[in-house]
């Protein structure tokens, strides 16, 4: 199965690009282990048992271990990426869903972490955005402290961006050099020509 690949649009910048933490897996794994451990030694000693007794433990082990495949498949095709546009959680084994939040639409972000989560390493990020369903929460994630902080400091950037084009004015630069040419600063040739580059640019 090949994997999806992520394409950034043009002038996005990758930020980060993560696979879930290895803990998706642990259960799965336990349970298989645990159930091959008992039959085993339901073989060693119970072999006075007839041999059919075994059938019930194997046939377990087969399912744990089918459902270990597909979580495994499951952790392989999901990621979690996060560019100075978007925020996208991809997953799906037989399908494929890419969950897509742009930066502008995100209104708050948090993260939780047991005491076991975070010995580990991981933990699940909640994002409330304007999107259509409005709450995103997003499981074993790597350091989710860390995409917090990435995400947020993606919506400040743009928040200042954003300030700094406000804050720029044609007219308010116009009405500084009408200011300027009377106090005697500049010359009428030299407002005639700023004027004209500003008045190309409303």
């Amino acid at each position: 199965m090949a994997l999806w690949r992520f394409e950034l649009n043009e002038d996005e910048d990758l930020v980060i690009d993560q696979k879930p933490h290895w803990s998706m897996l642990m259960v799965p794994v336990v349970q298989v282990v645990l159930i091959l451990a008992v039959t085993v030694l339901g073989i060693i000693y119970l072999s006075f048992l007839p041999s059919w007794t075994l059938l019930f433990p194997l046939a377990l082990c087969a399912v744990l271990s089918g459902r270990l495949a597909f979580r495994t498949a499951k952790y392989k095709a999901s990621r979690l990426i996060v560019s100075n546009e978007r925020l996208i959680y991809v997953s799906g084994v037989l399908g494929r869903r890419a969950q897509e939040i742009p930066i502008p639409q995100i209104s708050n972000l948090s993260f939780n972490q047991k005491l076991s989560n975070r010995i580990l390493g991981y933990g699940s990020v909640e994002v409330d955005h304007s999107g259509e369903h409005g709450k995103a929460i997003f499981q074993y994630v790597r350091r989710p402290e860390r995409i917090v902080r990435l995400v947020t400091s993606q919506i400040s950037r743009r928040s200042s961006v954003r300030g700094v084009t406000k804050a720029y004015s044609p007219i308010d630069e116009l009405t500084k050099l009408a200011h300027l040419m009377q106090a005697g600063s500049i010359t009428q040739d030299e407002y005639e020509s700023a004027k004209s580059r500003l008045l190309d640019q409303i």
